[in-house]
């Protein structure tokens, strides 16, 4: 359930971005976002893969009591996924125009995606966090955690980050999703320490 509410609150987020890009900028915005949820919808994959390989390891072995063994898998999931998402965001900043490029050949789209994403990268370094720590509560057996990540990120800190930051057009609206990475993680990470130390 935390899983499918997860998606159903990107599909939320994305509708209301649409919407507020409508709203707020030119049409070019929309055909950039477009291509930067395709890029996003890649790089998260790998983050996806991280987070469904820890459940089992960490499910087998906190059922076994084996509580080193989980916190060692733990902190090399939370190392690889953050050690990924900063690579990755940094190559998606550095190479954003050519990316963009791929997939747009109007100049004007192309700049306004270019910018994007680059703005995007910023929270996408950190993307992979929130969803591993979900995971880690699912397997775990601690599915309210793992619910209060999965949709109440997306409600309570990403839907209200894009409608208050979108009166400043449309790098509000990429400034908001970015932040909302940001504080999303932290979020979960604080949740993670609080929880792990009781």
């Amino acid at each position: 359930m935390p899983s499918f509410l997860a998606g159903m609150g990107v599909t939320l987020l994305a509708a209301l971005v649409n919407a507020t890009l409508a709203a707020t900028g030119p049409a070019t915005a929309l055909a950039a976002y477009a291509v930067c949820a395709r890029l996003q919808t890649f790089t998260m994959m790998p983050h996806i893969g991280i987070s469904q390989g820890l459940q089992p390891i960490v499910g087998y072995n906190a059922g076994r009591g084996l509580r080193e063994r989980v916190l060692r898998a733990r902190s090399l999931a939370l190392r690889g996924s953050l050690l990924y998402g900063l690579v990755t965001a940094a190559l998606l900043a550095l190479l954003a125009e050519p990316l963009v490029g791929l997939f747009l050949h109007d100049p004007d789209t192309t700049g306004t995606a270019t910018r994007a994403l680059r703005i995007l990268a910023l929270g996408l370094a950190v993307a992979g966090i929130a969803p591993l720590v979900a995971a880690l509560f699912q397997a775990t057996g601690r599915p309210a955690p793992a619910y209060v990540i999965s949709i109440g990120a997306v409600v309570l800190i990403k839907m209200p980050l894009a409608v208050a930051l979108a009166r400043f057009g449309t790098t509000g609206v990429w400034t908001a999703l970015a932040a909302g990475e940001l504080v999303t993680a932290a979020l979960a990470l604080l949740l993670l320490k609080r929880l792990t130390a009781q």
